[in-house]
């Protein structure tokens, strides 16, 4: 039986869920893609409308985040991040892919702008885990394999996949992204970054009324309110201070509301990256 906070936890996030509409993945609400899978923009950079990324964060520096890519529909619209892992590869999160074809996906490199000039992949193959959701809201990794090999340049490489982490509470993290800063906006072009504090999973469990949602899995951040993941930023990478991503977004409560967000840990699910990548070789 959940405990009367847990029960007041979930009754607010239904509240947000219902009040505020499509958000990051949230408890009951659809995956990413399938959500977004035909959505076109209809904003330009002059739309009112068009103000927001991550919430609280700055204007990330031209190629100071060369592994981040956009995931975009086939009418050019972002819905979700990634990042480069090896020529061939891109991590994201499985609620950003599951249940769509590999001909609706497009991978963006190259920018800090999603609507800008930039080098576009085809996607060959969707690998989502084989345990994405079992239980909910676990395992929610995916990864994509593009057509052809990327171009690595000065503003497009690969990013180091960290095998084991060990996070102290209060570690710095760094996240990027292009959500909105405000519910329910669209999304500007600029990438944002924001610095957050790493929080142990025990703590993030018992922020959201030790449900059991939130496991070993999992790797959660700590911010100040006003400031976190929203809208756009799924799948998107948190990489620690030696340069090593350690998180791919998964959930929470968007946008900034004081909440942990909550990300894939990557070092609990470097096995099967290596595996789905290389293969199973017999011995």
């Amino acid at each position: 039986m959940w405990s009367s906070a847990a029960v007041k936890i979930f009754i607010a996030h239904l509240a947000l869920t219902f009040s505020f509409g499509s958000t990051l993945r949230l408890y009951g609400a659809p995956y990413e893609g399938v959500l977004h899978r035909y959505t076109r923009p209809t904003f330009s950079k002059s739309d009112s409308r068009a103000t927001g990324r991550i919430v609280g964060g700055e204007v990330a520096a031209e190629a100071s985040a060369p592994w981040q890519v956009s995931l975009q529909n086939i009418y050019g619209s972002h819905f979700c991040g990634g990042a480069i892992i090896s020529d061939q590869f891109v991590v994201t999160a499985a609620s950003c892919v599951s249940g769509l074809q590999r001909n609706l996906v497009k991978v963006i490199t190259s920018t800090n702008e999603w609507m800008g000039l930039a080098w576009q992949y085809d996607v060959e193959k969707i690998h989502v885990h084989c345990n994405f959701d079992k239980p909910l809201y676990s395992n929610d990794i995916a990864l994509l394999k593009l057509a052809t090999s990327i171009e690595y340049d000065d503003q497009t490489k690969n990013i180091t996949v960290a095998d084991e982490d060990e996070l102290e509470e209060g570690e710095t993290l760094t996240m990027t992204g292009w959500g909105s800063s405000v519910e329910g906006e669209w999304y500007e072009d600029e990438l944002k970054v924001l610095k957050v504090q790493y929080l142990p999973y025990e703590k993030c469990r018992a922020a959201y009324g030790n449900s059991d949602d939130v496991d070993m899995g999992h790797l959660c951040t700590n911010s100040s309110v006003g400031e976190g993941a929203c809208h756009g930023d799924t799948g998107g990478p948190l990489v620690d201070s030696q340069g090593r991503l350690v998180g791919i977004g998964n959930w929470g409560v968007p946008c900034g509301r004081g909440f942990p967000d909550v990300f894939a840990r990557i070092s609990y699910h470097a096995d099967w990256i290596r595996t789905t990548i290389n293969g199973c070789n017999p011995t």
